[in-house]
């Protein structure tokens, strides 16, 4: 991602928050703070991709989310 990727992204959520973020754009926002200096974008589809959802993602268990790669 480009530099500032994050300060654009915080704007959009400040401004209108979650509603005109994609799936993978709210997973990417949210691991922000978990996983600084690193690209969540990447992380984030390949959550979605396992899990099928954000819904998917967020209810499945920690061992299951840390077999993912960048989460473990």
């Amino acid at each position: 991602m480009g530099e500032g990727h994050r300060a654009r992204m915080t704007a959009r959520f400040l401004k209108g928050g979650f509603d005109n973020f994609e799936e993978h754009e709210v997973l990417e926002y949210m691991l922000f703070y978990a996983l600084p200096r690193v690209n969540t974008n990447d992380i984030a589809h390949r959550l979605l991709k396992k899990f099928g959802s954000l819904a998917g993602v967020l209810e499945a268990g920690e061992a299951d989310i840390a077999l993912v790669k960048g989460m473990g």
